[in-house]
């Protein structure tokens, strides 16, 4: 099994995606054009995976990409995914609220 599959398996909605360099990630849509990213690092002094959050404009142009976390095992990058992904729509819900 890929490490790819873990993801699309226990993270409802994620999907794999190819980057322009042919390398799969996972991505998992939490709000209209904002996504946090799973990668696989390629290099040996970091940790295995690396759980970022990517957001679009309405033209398609990237307006963040913000590294979060990095983990070393596969339940530990869900965990961070999941927690990311939860604390990103609960920052919109605090200033859509007006507060």
């Amino acid at each position: 099994m890929a490490w790819t599959d873990y993801f699309v398996t226990n993270i409802a909605g994620s999907k794999v995606v190819v980057s322009e360099t042919g390398r799969p990630f996972i991505s998992h849509e939490i709000a209209p054009r904002e996504y946090i990213e799973i990668e696989l690092t390629q290099t040996t002094n970091e940790l295995p995976y690396k759980i970022s959050f990517r957001s679009f404009n309405s033209l398609g142009v990237q307006t963040e990409h913000r590294m979060y976390a990095q983990a070393g095992t596969l339940d530990m990058a869900r965990t961070f995914a999941r927690e990311v992904a939860n604390l990103r729509l609960n920052s919109m819900e605090f200033v859509l609220d007006g507060e």
